[in-house]
Order: C-alpha cells, then sequence, then structure tokens
C-alpha cells in the first residue's frame, strides 16, 4: 500500500459519506474492471476520465463530493489503489468509533465463551469497546491458535512453539 493511497483513504474517511455509497462504488469498480482501467488509463485525457466519472457516478446513488474525490483520485493516477483506500477509510471508522480489528487463526474452532473472553482481554488490553475478530481455520499450526492485531501477533501455535524451540538453538 502506498502513501499516496493512504492519503485518500484518510481524505474518504474524512468525507464522512455513506457507507452504501462507498460500498457501490467499490462495487461499480470491481464489476467493471474495463471502467477501472480506463479511469487508470494515462493516455485518456482527465477531461474525458471527468464526464465518465459524471455519467456512471451520477445523482442521486452519488454525491457531488463523492465525484470529485473520484476525479481527485484519477488525477493523482491512483485509481489502481482505490480498494486500499476504502481499507484506510474502514479502519480509521472502526479506531474512531473504539473497535479493534483482530484476526483469529485456529485449529480447532474455539468456543462462544473462549472467543468472548479473547475479546475482552483484547478491549481491556487495547482500551476499546468492542473487537471486531475474523476467524479463519489454519491446520498447519498443528495445535494452538494464533490471534493477530495490527502488528501484534500472540502466536500460541504447536507450529510457532516449534520453530521458536529450533531457532533458539542455533
Amino acid at each position: 500500500m502506498t502513501e499516496q493511497a493512504r492519503l485518500y483513504g484518510t481524505v474518504l474517511y474524512e468525507l464522512k459519506l455513506p457507507e452504501t455509497m462507498i460500498r457501490t462504488c467499490e462495487c461499480i469498480l470491481r464489476e467493471n474492471p474495463q471502467l477501472a482501467q480506463v479511469l487508470e488509463s494515462p493516455v485518456i485525457r482527465q477531461s474525458r476520465k471527468e464526464t465518465i466519472i459524471d455519467r456512471v457516478f451520477e445523482n442521486p446513488d452519488f454525491s457531488r463530493i463523492m465525484r470529485n474525490f473520484l476525479k481527485k483520485v484519477c488525477e493523482a493516477g491512483c485509481m489502481d489503489q482505490m480498494e486500499s483506500m476504502v481499507r484506510i477509510r474502514d479502519e480509521k471508522s472502526r479506531e474512531a468509533a473504539g473497535i479493534l480489528s483482530a484476526k483469529l487463526r485456529y485449529v480447532t474452532e474455539p468456543d462462544a465463551a473462549e472467543v468472548k473472553a479473547m475479546k475482552e482481554l483484547l478491549c481491556k488490553t487495547y482500551g476499546k469497546n468492542s473487537v471486531e475478530l475474523s476467524m479463519q481455520e489454519a491446520p498447519e499450526l498443528i495445535g494452538g491458535f494464533v490471534l493477530q492485531t495490527g502488528d501484534v501477533e500472540y502466536d500460541y501455535s504447536l507450529s510457532g512453539q516449534l520453530r521458536r524451540m529450533f531457532e533458539g538453538n542455533r
């Protein structure tokens, strides 16, 4: 992800556009790769791209602010990073709402009480209101689990223990 995507993602967050508008825009760009290619193309004039944006993203579904944002993204030549921008915007929205994003990879799926305990621990540790936990089965861990949030990883897996054990003997 580039610094430019972070910057535009932050701007997208600060615009406070409706969630449905952002998701619809994201869907249109994803489901119409030819549209994305045209908007990314350095060969096509900016004025032509702006006309296309005005026609595809017209009222009432899209505000003038959203269209102007897309035009600026085109002008900056980073339309191909729109997905990253939306991801940054989503992260900032969760952060503002006091929601922590975390990922749990496991061998044996934890029960509801274990998940609740993990979420409570994360809320307490990071001072958040709630946790958005994505869960993924990962048999390659051999046993245990890995809990990750941001750059912090809690590795309680058997494969992680074995790796640390062998690294310690070198």
